[in-house]
């Protein structure tokens, strides 16, 4: 760490834990303290991390829902080209069976390349 001031060290040293060894990390430090000690700040913080964590929360839940739409959508339009296909190949009794049995369909899909 040649490269660097010795003002700079200090500084990085105070950042990795080390004592302030000149006015400018002592100064620091006394701020740090103050900031600490100080109960309107930190009831502030607290209450903004709070909030940042509901929305959080909301923004997780949003894309759930959005996800499980999709998906529903994206079921229903396969289940759709299945049963048209089906039908136009006139398997009217795999058509039924596609309709009930989760197995069954999923053997249709691979058949037809749905997937």
């Amino acid at each position: 760490m040649n490269d660097i001031t010795p003002e700079m060290k200090n500084v990085l040293d105070f950042i990795d834990g080390k004592r302030a060894a000149d006015d400018y990390t002592k100064a620091l430090e006394q701020e740090i303290e103050s900031v600490r000690k100080n109960e309107k700040w930190r009831l502030d913080y607290m209450t903004l991390q709070m909030k940042y964590q509901e929305k959080y929360e909301q923004g997780m839940e949003q894309g759930i829902e959005k996800g499980m739409e999709q998906g529903i959508e994206q079921g229903e339009a396969m289940m759709g080209m299945l049963m048209n296909r089906l039908l136009l190949e006139g398997r009217l009794e795999d058509a039924r069976l596609a309709a009930v049995d989760e197995t069954a369909r999923k053997c249709f899909y691979e058949e037809y390349n749905m997937r």
